[in-house]
């Protein structure tokens, strides 16, 4: 089901000529002249429902006499005409002249009475009877035209409040700029643009919090980015949950391909941030793939996956020192055994082994739940903020010391 969502706002009425029409130009070239853009709309988008707001001043009496007409009783007519008149509106009278205007318009009509908004309080009692009225998965179309300006602001907002809090699509979001009315006709202006910046905005924010890349791969795809591509960075999240680093990195190539070619709408404006966070794909050696997603896990205050990467970083450096392949689990076991050898006979640098026994430890304390004996590293896990400028020095110092 698609539902249009519009604000009904107050506007001077000239008793001769009634309220002041506009020629509405739709993005598709198409004109419709009215009083009130969110009933053209309703038409040219064939939305199967309704919902009106406007406060107990608003035009509703412009509803009743252009679109119920003659379906509404004289009396109620009149009744709603004297309370726009006096300001006074009710929920009540919007209620009985509701279903006049459904069976004029041929679709169901929600009319709801709104406070003016000047307040926070007031701004989520809309946000939540508009809830109240949508269903998940439903398809909602805003019309931000009318109405006080800063509820129009209110409008973008409930948007993206109506995704996350029911589960909506938000099919699109328009505004008649009668300021910008050139030869008698009225521009319909589409703010879709803006809601898919705060789509991306919402999403680098999410990634920052938990490394998940997949989420951008719907966004890029709405602004043209090759289906494949897209594909390749959900399997790329996929293979890095399961430590799957080399062929993560493998998936992320044709991406980061992609990525080097300029985007069109909003996904441009965070394309090198996104190259920038997928960067780490693009070096030959694995232990420093490890060690820069450890960094970045660091960075989000993920202590257990810093530990996990950190620690193959540095045994996968120790097998790539032996011209060893990193990938061979033996021989990555083998190295372990040797460097704990190593350690036991003292051949090993002090750093070094102090590098080993705390990304060690804190792997296995994580993982398990437990504090390790090691009083200091015990210590540190009582402290994450100090664990986590010890685990940045730590990772820092495997680049390319000895």
């Amino acid at each position: 089901m698609t539902t249009l969502i519009s604000f009904l706002g107050k506007s001077q009425l000239d008793s001769k000529t009634g309220y002041r029409t506009a020629r509405y130009r739709m993005p598709d070239g198409t004109i419709h002249e009215t009083a009130y853009l969110g009933l053209a709309l309703a038409e040219h988008l064939a939305a199967e429902r309704v919902i009106l707001l406007g406060t107990e001043s608003s035009m509703w009496d412009l509803l009743v006499e252009n679109v119920a007409g003659d379906h509404a009783a004289d009396e109620l007519r009149l009744e709603l005409f004297d309370a726009v008149k006096e300001s006074r509106v009710t929920q009540s009278i919007l209620d009985d002249v509701a279903p006049s205007m459904a069976a004029q318009l041929g679709r169901p009509v929600a009319s709801l009475l709104i406070p003016s908004c000047a307040t926070f309080a007031e701004q989520q009692e809309v946000l939540t009877r508009l809830a109240d009225h949508l269903h998940q998965s439903e398809c909602v179309v805003l019309d931000l035209t009318h109405g006080f300006r800063h509820l129009a602001m209110l409008g973008f907002a409930a948007a993206r409040y109506l995704v996350h809090a029911r589960g909506v699509t938000v099919q699109g979001l328009y505004y008649g700029a009668f300021d910008m009315t050139h030869n008698g006709v009225t521009p319909v202006v589409t703010l879709d643009g803006l809601a898919h910046l705060q789509e991306w905005a919402e999403a680098f924010e999410a990634y920052e919090a938990s490394g998940d890349f997949s989420r951008f791969a719907p966004l890029l795809v709405q602004d043209g980015f090759p289906r494949a591509a897209a594909d390749a960075l959900v399997r790329a999240w996929r293979l890095l949950m399961v430590s799957n680093v080399h062929d993560a990195a493998k998936s992320l190539q044709p991406v980061l391909q992609a990525l080097g070619t300029p985007l069109s709408g909003a996904s441009e404006l965070f394309r090198v941030r996104l190259q920038k966070a997928l960067r780490w794909s693009l070096e030959s050696a694995l232990s420093e793939k490890f060690r820069l997603l450890a960094l970045q896990s660091l960075k989000r205050g993920d202590a257990l996956r810093a530990s996990i990467f950190g620690l193959e970083a540095f045994l996968a450096r120790e097998v790539e020192a032996a011209a060893g392949n990193p990938l061979d689990y033996a021989q990555r076991k083998a190295a372990d055994e040797h460097f704990q050898a190593q350690v036991r006979d003292g051949s090993v640098p002090d750093w070094k082994r102090e590098a080993f026994w705390l990304l060690k430890n804190v792997r296995n304390s994580c993982a398990h739940g437990t504090p390790p004996s090691h009083a200091r590293h015990a210590q540190l896990l009582r402290n994450p903020q100090q664990l986590a400028r010890e685990l940045e020095a730590t990772l820092n110092r495997l680049t390319n010391t000895p």
